[in-house]
């Protein structure tokens, strides 16, 4: 069992205090030479947090892959305060600034930035109980010129308040590094069956649908290593040690950096991606972890939540709502490499077209154009209709 301690932890707020310094040196750094680009169209990106988690896949490197298709990008680190900000925008001039999500005070369109701006958000953040952020949420979403939702449940809240909406799944970069086949993957030992959640003890619901999947993959005698992601410290590792069978091996992992994340899944065996319709918050998820799986080539089983179906087919995973389906495949899989591997291929193929992060740079560069009204520079390619939701 892998437990983080307390000295790790404060290891990590202090490189993450560094980060976010050094951050703050590098955007402004990459506003000096997008400058020099006077003929493309500009935008400014304002994370709500350092380069982790949403905030680096929906702003920073999405930012970065925006630059490739013919704009002027930069992100604005979030330490950077509101006088800051408008002295940016007054030097950088951009067409358009995006706000990706409204839990930064600053990303708030009554701040009257004096630029029209883009509401990005991937959460049901309208949920949550922190102070004033429904509320900012609301007003942001209705006086935005136009929301970028990360899946259709999202896409339903804003278009009823503002009616220039689309979604635009969250995409990953491809990791160049090559992925072990399924049948080298175990190494002569127990094939590893990976729920990733950062904080899984926060999801209720959630650990105890994976807890009834582990007890009937007890029953039909399938071996296995349990792994949780996201446990911060002993005292989560002591909850979730009481809540697991003793006979089932179990990994907890700490938090860590997405690339570090990205690697540590090279040696799972099956993903799984449970959403409970009844917990509010989780109806806004779409595939979040899902996306560490795809890279990694690892076949996904996800709830018949969110848009998963519109991505999982059965032939590049399964969704459903069933959880005998769940343990009938989860066994079937655990035992069988060659399966997983046929299905984690076919995975990988859509994962390039449709959950990329290139895939998610054209889908955004399509978005902004047609609200600056500025005609594309780049072709897309393979980007037909079908590959989208409705």
């Amino acid at each position: 069992m892998i437990v983080m301690g307390e000295a790790v932890i404060a290891t990590k707020m202090r490189n993450q205090s560094r980060r976010m310094a050094s951050e703050a040196g590098i955007s402004l750094r990459g506003l000096a030479s997008c400058l020099s680009h006077s003929k493309a169209p500009r935008v400014l990106f304002f994370p709500s947090s350092g380069p982790e988690g949403a905030s680096l896949l929906r702003a920073y490197d999405l930012s970065a892959a925006l630059g490739g298709l013919g704009w002027a990008t930069a992100c604005v680190s979030p330490m950077v305060k509101l006088s800051g900000r408008k002295r940016i925008i007054r030097c950088y001039r951009p067409d358009l600034l995006v706000f990706q999500q409204c839990r930064h005070s600053l990303n708030d369109g009554d701040l009257r930035y004096g630029v029209p701006y883009v509401l990005d958000t991937d959460d049901a953040d309208f949920y949550l109980t922190i102070p004033d952020l429904p509320e900012r949420l609301e007003r942001t979403s209705r006086h935005a010129a136009g929301i970028m939702a990360g899946s259709r449940f999202l896409r339903d809240w804003h278009s009823q308040r503002n009616p220039n909406t689309t979604v635009i799944w969250t995409g990953t970069r491809v990791s160049s590094a090559p992925q072990p086949r399924h049948p080298d993957r175990q190494s002569g030992n127990l094939p590893i069956l990976a729920w990733a959640q950062a904080k899984p003890l926060d999801y209720h619901e959630e650990l105890d649908l994976v807890l009834r999947l582990v007890a009937e993959l007890q029953k039909r005698r399938t071996s296995f290593t349990l792994r949780l992601y996201g446990v911060a410290g002993p005292q989560d590792a002591e909850r979730l040690k009481q809540r697991v069978p003793q006979a089932v091996r179990l990994e907890l992992i700490p938090p860590m950096t997405y690339d570090d994340f990205l690697a540590s899944l090279r040696d799972v065996a099956v993903g799984l991606s449970p959403i409970i319709s009844a917990s509010p918050f989780s109806r806004g998820k779409s595939f979040g972890k899902i996306l560490g799986y795809l890279d990694a080539r690892v076949p996904v089983i996800a709830s018949d939540e969110g848009d998963h179906a519109l991505f999982f087919d059965g032939r590049n995973g399964v969704v459903s709502n069933n959880l005998d389906e769940w343990a009938e495949t989860a066994s079937r899989w655990l035992r069988d490499p060659e399966e997983r591997q046929q299905v984690s291929d076919a995975a990988f193929v859509d994962f390039q077209r449709r959950l990329s992060l290139d895939a998610a740079a054209a889908r955004t560069d399509t978005f902004l154009r047609s609200i600056i009204g500025r005609p594309p520079s780049v072709p897309h390619y393979g980007l037909g209709p079908g590959l989208f939701p409705a």
